[in-house]
């Protein structure tokens, strides 16, 4: 855990200064966003855009951003999008955001597991999913270019994803599988880079 801080702080110091709250254009002074507006990176968490997998950045103007990710996860391959509106014009600023994921399922294939409660079998097969997810976090584009994002939230699960095919989970067994496959808490960081624009990559 202190290599992985280490290996953040090493990136922020050379990526450029992360307290300047924008970039020198000619004699006008643009926030970071402006000049950079497309990124991408690498994605992991919990009912988060992708699971695991790629997710893109762009920033409509300096306090709008869409993402976009696809990934693997526990309900299957993720695709996803979302919008977020960033409070400042700083390096790093808090965010609210809204996304849509959905998640293949397990393609019409049955999973077995075994209910630890009871010892049998249960066979259930994993059907498409789609969330709303709702996020409050953290985002940091640095002149430089480096990216950083986290946030936290909660995924609500628009339809039931669970058909079981033999067996019936007991109580715990079936909360458990709530928890693995519906509704629940977001955690999520995001690592990345964001490019510099074409146009502003000279100074007038």
């Amino acid at each position: 855990m202190n290599r992985f801080f280490l290996f953040i702080l090493f990136i922020l110091l050379f990526s450029g200064p992360v307290s300047a709250q924008v970039k020198k254009f000619g004699e006008l002074e643009l926030p970071v966003r402006m000049t950079r507006t497309l990124g991408i990176n690498g994605n992991i968490g919990w009912n988060s855009l992708t699971g695991f997998g790629i997710g893109m950045q762009y920033y409509v103007i300096p306090k709008v951003a869409l993402d976009g990710g696809v990934g693997i996860s526990s309900t299957g391959y993720k695709f996803s999008i979302r919008g977020r509106y960033i409070f400042l014009k700083k390096n790093f600023s808090p965010f609210a955001g809204t996304g849509f994921i959905y998640s293949t399922g397990s393609f019409d294939r049955a999973v077995t597991i075994e209910d630890v409660n009871t010892g049998h079998d249960i066979t259930f097969k994993l059907l498409p999913s789609r969330f709303l997810q709702f996020v409050v976090g953290g985002d940091l584009v640095t002149n430089g270019g480096f990216f950083l994002m986290f946030d936290l939230g909660y995924a609500y699960l628009l339809n039931d994803n669970i058909v079981i095919v033999s067996g019936t989970p007991s109580q715990d067994m079936d909360r458990v599988m709530r928890i693995a496959y519906g509704s629940g808490i977001v955690f999520e960081v995001s690592i990345g880079y964001i490019f510099k624009n074409k146009g502003f990559r000279s100074r007038f």
